[in-house]
């Protein structure tokens, strides 16, 4: 029997045809016509078990003894179905996946249904084409027992919070439209929604989705916590993790006692002995209003920002009676985490209007976010958010035109030609390579577009500006013209380029080193020829650096590593983590972008930055901080910058780590880091925000929230203008003062 049969799938299950199989073999909505929803009887028979954070890893014998209680209490219940909500494995690499097809029974084959979770994909050097070759695909939709189950996808290629872009609600949109009227609804995936959780930031837009439409409730995990809230229509249901003991929920469609249809869910906890206790959990209704929909707002009206001070005027439907309105900002800047809400009330008006004002006098220029809640006597409540806009001053960027692309443009903006004649390239996860040349008047003019496989990082360019080297993770390295876009040549990697190419010159011809899967390339620029390879030395999604000399490198094996750049022999190697092959590969330097100058290779980790000689690997120097995402950018005079995520910023001594200065933006800063102009280092946020710092002190230059969608790309400049990209796929040309 086969990995994917022992995985759950259904024998013969493909990801085009039938996909995750299930008890009634149900497909994937895309693949099933509009019409297979069956009517929804409200008697109809539906037991099934819920699971989420397994967190299987083969160097925690606790965890899998605990998830071999809970099949084989699963199993002996004989479900209709198995949701697992995510975070099925530690850290997606294959012999976890190994591991957990051993564990699970037969007797569950063919029943099981998935949602992926940010372990699963956060360092996955397959760019999720592991987690779907064993669990199908996702998003996808399937019905049971006349109730329309949703299997929701918001991880993201290397990232670790939740995102779903305009695909993916798209996608959500279209499945809940193919719905019979009257079917009930129930989604699962691994973030849950709403309240204080701000695990995904275009939330938001997914609730507004899902209250035009009969869902009834969400199955959610990643807290490894029991959490149940009723809001917007809808019973949440956060779910206690497997990590934390054997456990998990069972679910049975009954009546409750006026009769309405629900899913009650308890939670079953399971002794080493084999003995269960049953806790009940909650009951979600499947008809009727649903928690707190009584309390939509019919209107939110918000004023002109006057004195730091914004008028809000929410109207309330004419049944509704909140006990409570109120107000407060959006935490914009949480990134993957929860937020404790500083509730402002609204006072109660006239035909049923609440009045306030909030201070938003903390606030960047541009665009941002109220968030509020109407809460009823019950305790369930609708919440929502509504945008307004910040004024700038002469001191702030200034937003000029933006330019959209299918998927996310996560891989930072590349530059090519010269003088008044350069242009921008940015590419996104959609496959789509398109140039703009900026126009400080207006929108820019795209000169070509292009298509080749999934971008997620930046793009290359030769000395000459006439060559551009395009990562994929269609497991090719393009080389394409810069003038026109057409491709010169592709190199087969054998595993998804996720790693962001360098270009250097060695023996006087240019070189392009990169990473895929676990090796380390290097190839003709000209050509595309294969120069050299390392395997099996780690993954690595950031990027070499190089002195023409040595290619410095560092991966998820825990090391930073030199070799010779003409033949790949290495030449020394320091670790820059150590412990448990799980942990290094979570904390070592997979996702950093080196940098070489003055004969000082600086590296870094979740914990650190090194100085080390590019000679010998011996430790120049060691500086605190999670300065590994952004990267290092060298100024040129013995000194760089180093931003850590927390939003850090420090310019320092090349040759000794001693700081000039320190500022801290109170920000987060992963890949987009930071680009210099002039006298002004301008760090890109991972929230969407542009933040300007002085280069002689660290003391602010300017800021503006141009994007409320994450930001991972590195920004590049033209002018005075700077080109940055989101996760929505908006590529933006920003003003500089």
């Amino acid at each position: 029997m086969g990995r994917r049969d022992f995985l759950g799938l259904a024998a013969g299950a493909t990801l085009t045809a039938a996909g995750i199989g299930s008890l009634l073999g149900a497909a994937p909505a895309a693949a099933a016509p509009a019409h297979a929803s069956p009517a929804n009887d409200p008697d109809s028979p539906l037991r099934f078990a819920l699971v989420t954070d397994t967190h299987v890893n083969v160097g925690s014998p606790q965890t899998t003894q605990w998830l071999t209680q809970v099949w084989a209490s699963i199993a002996a219940r004989t479900p209709d179905l198995v949701l697992h909500c995510g975070d099925i494995t530690d850290t997606g690499r294959p012999d976890e996946f190994d591991r957990y097809a051993e564990i699970l029974p037969p007797e569950l084959h063919g029943k099981m249904h998935y949602s992926p979770g940010n372990h699963d994909v956060r360092w996955d050097p397959s760019a999720k084409e592991e987690y779907h070759s064993h669990f199908g695909p996702a998003p996808y939709s399937f019905d049971a027992g006349g109730v329309h189950f949703i299997g929701f996808d918001p991880t993201q290629v290397l990232q670790e919070p939740g995102h779903y872009g305009p695909g993916g609600l798209n996608w959500l949109e279209d499945d809940l439209r193919r719905m019979r009227p009257g079917t009930p609804a129930v989604l699962f995936q691994h973030f849950p929604l709403g309240n204080t959780f701000y695990y995904a930031d275009d939330q938001t837009a997914v609730l507004d989705v899902l209250a035009d439409h009969n869902v009834r409730g969400i199955f959610a995990g990643h807290i490894h916590r029991e959490v149940v809230t009723g809001f917007n229509g809808l019973t949440q249901v956060g779910l206690n993790a497997v990590k934390n003991g054997a456990l998990y929920y069972w679910v049975e469609r009954q009546r409750s006692a006026d009769g309405t249809p629900v899913l009650r869910v308890s939670r079953i906890n399971v002794a080493a002995d084999g003995t269960e206790t049953e806790v009940p959990v909650t009951a979600l209704p499947l008809a009727g209003e649903g928690p707190g929909r009584a309390q939509r707002p019919q209107q939110v009206a918000l004023g002109k920002v006057a004195a730091g001070r914004l008028p809000v005027t929410v109207k309330v439907q004419s049944a509704a009676r909140p006990a409570r309105v109120a107000v407060d900002l959006y935490p914009q800047s949480v990134f993957g985490g929860t937020s404790t809400p500083v509730w402002q009330n609204l006072s109660a008006g006239e035909g049923h209007e609440w009045n306030g004002s909030i201070d938003v006098s903390s606030l960047a220029p541009g665009s941002q976010r109220l968030r509020l809640q109407v809460t009823g006597a019950d305790g369930t409540w609708w919440e929502d958010t509504a945008r307004f806009e910040m004024d700038r001053t002469a001191a702030d960027p200034r937003a000029r035109w933006r330019y959209r692309l299918p998927g996310a443009v996560q891989g930072g903006i590349a530059v090519i030609g010269s003088g008044s004649r350069r242009a921008v390239v940015a590419g996104s996860s959609g496959g789509t390579v398109v140039a703009l040349r900026p126009d400080g008047h207006g929108s820019p003019s795209r000169l070509w577009s292009a298509q080749v496989g999934p971008v997620y990082r930046r793009p290359a360019v030769d000395a000459a500006a006439r060559t551009l080297f395009v990562p994929s993770s269609d497991h090719r390295l393009y080389a394409l013209r810069a003038a026109d876009g057409h491709e010169k040549w592709r190199f087969e990697a054998g595993a998804p380029v996720l790693s962001a190419p360098l270009v250097a010159e060695v023996d006087g011809e240019e070189r392009v080193f990169f990473s895929a899967g676990r090796s380390l390339f290097a190839v003709d620029a000209r050509s595309g020829h294969r120069l050299w390879s390392v395997p099996d030395r780690g993954f690595s999604s950031g990027r070499a650096a190089s002195d023409g000399l040595r290619v410095y490198t560092a991966a998820d094996d825990g090391y930073a590593r030199a070799h010779d750049a003409t033949t790949g022999e290495e030449l020394w190697a320091f670790a820059m983590a150590t412990g448990t092959e799980n942990h290094v590969a979570l904390y070592s330097g997979w996702d950093n972008v080196v940098a070489v100058d003055g004969g000082v290779v600086v590296v870094g980790s979740v914990a650190g930055s090194w100085g080390l000689s590019a000679a010998t690997g011996a430790v120049l120097w060691k500086l605190a901080g999670s300065a590994m995402y952004a990267p290092a950018v060298l100024l040129g005079d013995g000194s760089a910058l180093l931003t850590t995520e927390w939003g850090v910023m420090s310019r320092i001594d090349l040759a000794t780590g001693a700081e000039r200065w320190r500022t801290d933006l109170a920000v987060r800063v992963f890949n987009a880091g930071v680009v210099v102009n002039g006298a002004t280092a301008w760090a890109q946020s991972v929230d969407g925000r542009l933040l300007g710092v002085d280069l002689t002190d660290g003391t602010p230059r300017g800021r503006l929230q141009h994007s409320l969608a994450y930001s991972f790309s590195t920004p590049a400049i033209v002018g005075e203008i700077l080109v940055v990209g989101d996760q929505n796929g908006i590529v933006a040309g920003i003003d500089l003062p």
